[in-house]
């Protein structure tokens, strides 16, 4: 008996969502090999592509498809390898190809084979609203990455401060708190942190891939536990690696532990 094969189409008007959010994933998978001071340069080149692109889009001539594709060879000759997984994750798809709901897995080939031409595809409208959502999580992101640096009169001061520091009348402070992988500092080490993110995900105690980004979980567990948010996002997408025994053993004994509290607790009701 032949295997029986889903055709079920996903309701178009989720196609949008699920294709802005598969291209941010992209977008911060790409971003994360980026060093801190380039971040925002990648984000603005992603802005400034797609301005160029909505241009292409209300007039699709060949004039301004050629002036996104020089924006986008200037760029890959100026970061070279860094744009490896850029080249590999086919960012290009996403603007404007007739075929990105197929080549973005937002339908499977039996889906998109049981559509007509015109269901292929998106619309005019379509692709602005897909622009639209990109755009604002983009913003989001970038302005984030701004707000994390120190201001101009900020940096003036610190260059002060370090001139004098360990002075009488200016004594040592501590700084911002940098996490190492395994510095106690939290019950868990930044691996079996990973691990809990996404246990706690999976099990529905927060919001799932389709809904929220690594990128928005790695800076809520940044600040929750100080490590790294880049660091989070990056090891949260692989985090199979670090299903050894000694971490879940650990994660188990947090849970142990938890259940221990909440039954004491229960008890005194």
């Amino acid at each position: 008996m032949a295997k029986k094969t889903n055709t079920k189409i996903p309701n178009k008007h989720l196609a949008v969502p699920m294709l802005a959010r598969k291209y941010m994933k992209d977008c911060e998978v790409v971003m994360a090999g980026f060093p801190e001071g380039k971040k925002i340069e990648f984000l603005e080149h992603l802005l400034d592509c797609i301005a160029v692109v909505e241009i292409y889009l209300s007039d699709p001539s060949k004039e301004n498809w050629d002036i996104y594709a020089k924006k986008e060879n200037a760029f890959l000759k100026n970061h070279g390898k860094q744009l490896t997984l850029y080249r590999q994750k086919n960012i290009y798809q996403y603007y404007c190809s007739p075929m990105v709901l197929a080549e973005k897995g937002i339908y499977t080939p039996e889906q998109w084979n049981s559509l007509n031409p015109e269901q292929q595809q998106l619309s005019n409208e379509q692709w602005k609203s897909f622009f639209h959502l990109c755009r604002n999580s983009l913003y989001n992101e970038r302005d984030y990455l701004l707000l994390e640096q120190s201001s101009a009169d900020e940096k003036e001061e610190n260059k002060k401060n370090e001139s004098l520091e360990g002075t009488p009348e200016n004594p040592s402070k501590k700084g911002r708190l940098t996490r190492q992988a395994s510095d106690k500092l939290t019950i868990l080490s930044q691996e079996q942190t990973v691990l809990l993110m996404f246990y706690l995900q999976q099990e529905k105690v927060f919001l799932k891939d389709e809904y929220l980004t690594d990128m928005d979980a790695g800076k809520a567990f940044e600040i929750l536990t100080g490590y790294s948010q880049h660091t989070l996002r990056q090891k949260l997408s692989k985090y199979y690696l670090y299903q050894n025994r000694e971490n879940l053993k650990e994660i188990d004994h947090l849970l142990t532990r938890l259940k221990i509290a909440v039954d004491k607790t229960l008890k005194e009701k």
